[in-house]
C-alpha cells in the first residue's frame, strides 16, 4: 500500500483551566521538506487569538518550538522550513499557558547543495561574475568571505533573487577567499568553491613639487572602479587617513587641492570600502606669501581699494581686523581674490587701528599683512521719508519670496544655522506682516538635491493661508553642497504669477552669488521688459563683500527696487518686513546713490542736495530735498 505525503493527526481531548473541554485540530503538509524552503500547513482548530502553528523538533516538549505562524493569518498558512536537515513535527498549538499541542504530522527535512561556478582568481575590488544552482529562498546570499570564517562571518554579498549570472564585488585586499552559498536566517552554507583575489598596483605621476593651497594635477594608472580615490596624506599616515582627495573616475589626470601648510607629503591611490593604499610618490609642499599695499588711512565707513600679490588660490579673500585678532578670524568686510586686482573693502564706522590680512580660502591661513588707520569720516546727514501709517505697507496684486536653501545656509550665525533664522524670520512675515488675503507664493532652491541647480514652487500663487504657509516654511532644510540658481529661480517669476492683476512685488533672499551659470541681471530685464508692474528687492544675508553688495544693489535698482542688508537673524527679520514697505531712491546728478524704505528706518548720506522718487504702484516723486551734516531730515509724500 502507498504511503501518502499529506499526514495528519488528531487530538480530540484537553483539559484546561481546571476544567474538562473538548478541543479538536488537524495539521495537513508535505511529508518532506527542503531546508530554507516555505511549508503550506492547512489546519483545522479553534483557531483562538495566541493559537500557532510551528515546525517543532520531534518529540519536543509542548512549550518548546520552532518557526511558526498564526492560523488567523489565513488557510493554510506558510512557515519557513528550518535550516538543518533531520526529523521534525509540525504541530498546532494552543495559546494557552504551556502552549498544549492539539495536532500533529511528521516532517522529515531534506538537505540542499548549492553549486557555484566562477573564475578562480579575480584582481582586488574587481567584478566577480557568479553563477549558481541552488534553493533560491528568500534572504539566500553568495558572499566572498575569509577561508575559515563562521557561516555567519562573510564579506561582500549579492543576493540569488537578483539575476543568475550575479555579480559579487571582490574584496580591496588580495589573498585567498572562498566563494560561499548561505542560506537565509541562519547563514548556515550549503555550497563553497576557493577563490584567489589577486594584488593590483596603481602608478600616480605628478611635479615632485607643489605650491601650498593650489591643485597638484596627478596623472593615474589603476583600476578606477568607482569609490577608489586619490588624496595628499601626511608621510607615515595609516591607509584609513587621508588628506584632500579626488577620483580617479572623474578623470585623467585629476586635481586635488595641495594642502595649505609647507612639507613633506605623499600622493596616495586607495581603493574603496577598505582604503587599501596600492600606489604612492612623495610630495614636497612649498611655503607661499603674499603682500598687500593699500592707502595708509580712510575715512570711516569708506570703500577703498587694496592691491594684492599672492597665489590667488580657490576661496582665497583679503580681510579688516583688529590686530590683535586670532589667525583664523576675520572681519565684517571682506574681499575675494577671484574678483580681481584690486579688490575693494569697506572700512569699519569706528576709527582706530587696523591691519589688512591675505587669508588662504582653504584653512584661513594668514600669508601676508598690512597696517591700516580708520579716521572718522564727517558726521553723515540723515534721511527719512514718510507717509501715514495706514498706507506703510505696499498695495500688491501678489507677492512672490525667492528663498537661497544652498549648501551655505547650513553655516551658523551666533550658533544658529542661517537657514533657521530665515525660516524663522519667513515664518513671522506669514503670520504676522503679510496683509490678510495677499496673493502669496514661495520659491525655494537649494534644498532638495546636491550638486543640483534645481529651483521649486514649494507654495503655489494663492490667498495666503498662514497655517499653511508657516507649515511649508517650518518643513524647510538647506542641502550640503547645492548650487545657487538665481538667474533660474527668476525666470520663473512670470509663471508663478501668470493672471495677477495688479502690482506684483518678488522679493529675494541670499547668502550668495549665482553659482549655476544663469544670469540674473537678464532675468530681471526680462520681468521688467514684459510691461507688468514688477517691483524686485533683494536681501542679502550675511554677505560681508561689497563687490557683492554692490551687485545685488544694481540688480534691485533694475529691478525697481531696493537691496537690504542683514547680518544676524533680527535684521533679516526687520529686513523682511522692510521689503513690503513702499521703496524711494535717492538721486544726486542723476544718478540713483541710495534707495531707503518709506516709514523705515533714516539713511545716511553726505551732506548736499538731492532727488528723492518713491517707486511702486504709488510712484510718486517726493522733489528735492536739502541734507544737512549731523541734522535729519524727513519728508512726506
Amino acid at each position: 500500500m502507498l504511503k501518502s505525503p499529506w499526514i495528519g493527526t488528531f487530538i480530540a481531548l484537553g483539559l484546561f483551566a481546571g476544567f474538562a473541554s473538548a478541543q479538536t485540530a488537524s495539521v495537513k503538509a508535505a511529508a518532506t521538506a527542503e531546508v530554507g524552503s516555505n511549508l503550506a500547513v492547512k489546519w483545522t482548530g479553534p483557531n483562538v487569538q495566541g493559537d500557532f502553528i510551528s515546525i517543532d523538533s520531534a518529540g519536543a516538549p509542548d512549550h518548546t518550538y520552532g518557526p511558526y505562524a498564526y492560523p488567523t493569518t489565513g488557510n493554510p498558512v506558510s512557515i519557513l522550513v528550518p535550516t538543518v536537515p533531520g526529523k521534525y513535527e509540525v504541530r498546532y498549538h494552543q495559546g494557552a499557558g504551556g502552549y498544549p499541542v492539539l495536532a500533529k504530522a511528521t516532517l522529515t527535512i531534506t538537505d540542499v547543495a548549492a553549486t557555484l561556478d566562477a573564475a578562480p582568481t579575480i584582481e582586488v575590488a574587481g567584478a566577480l561574475k557568479v553563477t549558481w544552482k541552488g534553493p533560491n529562498n528568500p534572504g539566500d546570499f553568495i558572499s566572498i568571505d575569509a577561508v575559515g570564517a563562521p557561516d555567519r562571518t562573510y564579506g561582500n554579498y549579492a543576493y540569488p533573487s537578483t539575476g543568475n549570472p550575479l555579480d559579487v564585488r571582490a574584496p580591496d585586499k588580495p589573498g585567498d577567499y572562498l566563494l560561499r552559498y548561505h542560506l537565509a536566517n541562519t547563514y548556515r552554507v550549503v555550497g563553497s568553491r576557493p577563490l584567489t583575489v589577486g594584488g593590483v598596483a596603481a602608478s600616480l605621476a605628478f611635479s615632485a613639487t607643489a605650491r601650498a593651497g593650489g591643485t597638484l594635477p596627478v596623472k593615474w594608472s589603476g583600476p578606477g572602479k568607482k569609490g577608489d580615490f586619490i588624496s595628499i596624506d601626511a608621510v607615515g599616515a595609516n591607509d584609513r587617513t587621508y588628506g584632500n582627495y579626488a577620483y580617479p573616475e572623474h578623470g585623467n589626470p585629476i586635481g586635488v587641492r595641495v594642502p595649505d601648510d609647507p612639507g613633506d607629503y605623499v600622493v596616495r591611490y586607495h581603493l574603496a570600502s577598505s582604503y587599501g593604499v596600492i600606489g604612492s610618490a612623495p610630495l614636497k609642499v612649498e611655503a607661499v606669501t603674499a603682500t598687500l599695499t593699500a592707502p595708509a588711512k580712510v575715512a570711516a565707513r569708506s570703500v577703498f581699494p587694496v592691491t594684492w600679490k599672492g597665489p590667488d588660490n580657490p576661496g582665497d579673500f583679503i580681510t579688516l581686523v583688529a590686530p590683535t585678532a586670532k589667525e583664523k578670524d576675520f572681519g565684517a568686510s571682506n574681499g575675494y581674490t577671484q574678483r580681481g586686482n584690486p579688490v575693494r573693502l569697506e572700512a569699519p564706522r569706528t576709527a582706530g587701528t587696523y591691519e589688512l590680512r591675505y587669508v588662504t580660502g582653504q584653512s584661513n591661513r594668514t600669508l601676508g599683512k598690512a597696517a591700516l588707520v580708520v579716521t572718522p569720516s564727517a558726521e553723515p546727514a540723515r534721511l527719512r521719508v514718510t507717509t501715514d501709517p495706514k498706507n506703510a505697507t505696499g498695495s500688491f496684486g501678489a507677492v512672490e519670496f525667492v528663498l537661497d536653501a544652498s549648501g551655505s545656509m547650513l553655516q551658523k550665525l551666533d550658533g544658529t544655522r542661517r537657514i533657521d533664522l530665515a525660516k524663522s524670520a519667513l515664518t513671522d512675515l506669514a503670520k504676522n506682516a503679510l496683509p490678510d488675503g495677499t496673493p502669496f507664493a514661495l520659491r525655494v532652491f537649494g534644498h532638495k538635491e546636491a550638486g543640483s541647480c534645481r529651483t521649486d514652487l514649494e507654495l503655489p500663487l494663492a490667498p495666503l493661508n498662514r497655517q499653511a504657509a508657516t507649515t511649508k516654511i517650518q518643513g524647510l532644510g538647506a542641502m550640503n553642497l547645492a548650487k545657487t540658481p538665481i538667474g533660474a529661480s527668476l525666470l520663473k517669476i512670470n509663471d508663478d504669477m501668470k493672471g495677477v492683476q495688479g502690482p506684483r512685488l518678488v522679493v529675494l533672499v541670499t547668502d550668495g552669488e549665482e553659482t549655476c551659470g544663469g544670469d540674473p541681471k537678464a532675468a530681471i530685464q526680462a520681468l521688467r521688459a514684459g510691461g507688468v508692474d514688477v517691483r524686485i528687492n533683494i536681501v542679502g544675508f550675511a554677505v560681508d563683500e561689497v563687490v557683492l553688495k554692490e551687485t545685488f544693489r544694481d540688480w534691485a535698482r533694475l529691478g525697481n527696487g531696493g537691496y537690504f542688508d542683514a547680518q544676524n537673524g533680527e535684521q533679516l527679520k526687520s529686513a523682511l518686513r522692510a521689503t513690503l514697505r513702499p521703496t524711494y531712491q535717492v538721486m544726486a546728478a542723476g544718478k540713483i546713490v541710495a534707495t531707503g524704505t518709506v516709514n523705515g528706518d533714516p539713511i545716511d548720506l553726505p551732506a548736499g542736495d538731492y532727488t528723492v522718487r518713491v517707486l511702486g504702484a504709488q510712484a510718486k516723486d517726493v522733489g528735492k530735498v536739502t541734507l544737512e551734516a549731523g541734522a535729519l531730515r524727513e519728508t512726506n509724500y
